[in-house]
């Protein structure tokens, strides 16, 4: 209770071992729910601690009513597991160039090269197999996992999370046809990703072409999402998977974008949008719109739209039997 706070309504001595769910029930484990479901009455099928949002109907030996059940669970969580790190070091068969610097307590696994100019801040861990390119800097506690590519003179603040196959820093995708092949532009640019961001596993955010890609502080990135050349992205946006964000565009503070979303080059999104999944930004978007379909328009007349072209053959049935009446006539 001191860690997720709430109100109990059962055995305040009761043991608890672990964390489960409604498809495992385990004796002395808490099953949180999100949201209302149906739960089976049987004793065997009952949990001992059910952790829920007020006013949820539902039954449970002991009962334990939070604000919010998912934040009670990120809370919880740690508690009962901890990951394990690597301890700090350095491998035998990592790379750090002698012009690199290495901070207090660092972790750099098997094969990992550092190029020179480097600075690792103090508390970070890279794991087997990554590349950091010359001159790249990387904040205090970040965690970036095996096989990510940083590349030249790109950025890292604190806290910064890097999964499993992220490339920082590749070229932006430019080139310019010359009679009949296409001259590749050069990007001498960085990307700088501020303190508390992630990017998921396989994503990628290139390099500017002049100045530099910026990822805002707290921005939360899922699996296959491609970022292009000098987009700047707000503070604590999310952006889930396979989304692409062509270059130059702008995305405001608290931006959400659903799978699967695309924004035109050059397009500015505002603060606080909303975008449901598969929406293409073809033009700017205001603050505290929510907005869907291709090109992106307001998300309650998208649905009306959709709503209208269902009904179209039916429509068109209707207006055809119409027209014999009348020919007939």
């Amino acid at each position: 209770m001191s860690y997720i706070g709430g109100h109990l309504i059962g055995d305040p001595e009761f043991e608890v071992y672990g964390i489960g769910t409604l498809d495992n029930i385990t004796s002395g484990n808490i099953v949180f729910l999100f949201q209302q479901q149906k739960i089976s009455t049987s004793s065997s099928s009952v949990p001992d601690v059910i952790v829920c949002r007020e006013g949820i109907d539902v039954q449970a030996k002991n009962l334990i009513m939070v604000e919010n059940p998912r934040l009670a669970f990120i809370q919880l969580l740690p508690k009962f597991y901890t990951q394990d790190f690597p301890e700090p070091g350095i491998h035998p068969s990592a790379f750090i160039h002698p012009r690199a610097y290495v901070g207090k307590r660092v972790s750099i696994g098997a094969g990992t090269y550092v190029e020179s100019d480097v600075i690792i801040d103090d508390d970070t861990i890279l794991f087997p197999q990554v590349y950091i390119g010359k001159g790249c800097q990387i904040g205090k506690n970040c965690l970036i996992y095996p096989q990510t590519v940083i590349r030249e003179n790109c950025i890292l603040g604190d806290r910064v999370i890097l999964q499993s196959g992220v490339v920082i820093g590749g070229d932006g995708f430019g080139y310019e046809k010359n009679g009949e092949i296409y001259l590749k532009v050069p990007h001498i640019g960085k990307v700088i990703l501020e303190n508390d961001v992630e990017v998921g596993a396989n994503s990628t955010i290139d390099r500017a072409t002049l100045g530099e890609t910026r990822i805002g502080s707290g921005t939360k990135i899922d699996n296959l999402v491609m970022i292009a050349h000098n987009v700047k992205i707000g503070k604590n946006c999310i952006i889930v998977a396979q989304c692409g964000i062509a270059g130059s565009s702008r995305l405001g503070d608290d931006v959400v974008m659903a799978g699967q979303c695309g924004v035109v080059d050059h397009g500015k999104i505002g603060n606080r949008v909303r975008l449901a999944a598969r929406t293409g930004v073809v033009n700017s978007i205001p603050d505290d719109q929510m907005v869907s379909g291709f090109p992106a328009q307001d998300h309650r007349t998208e649905i009306k739209e959709k709503v209208l072209l269902r009904k179209l053959p039916d429509l068109w049935q209707r207006i055809k039997n119409l027209e014999k009446k009348v020919f007939k006539s």
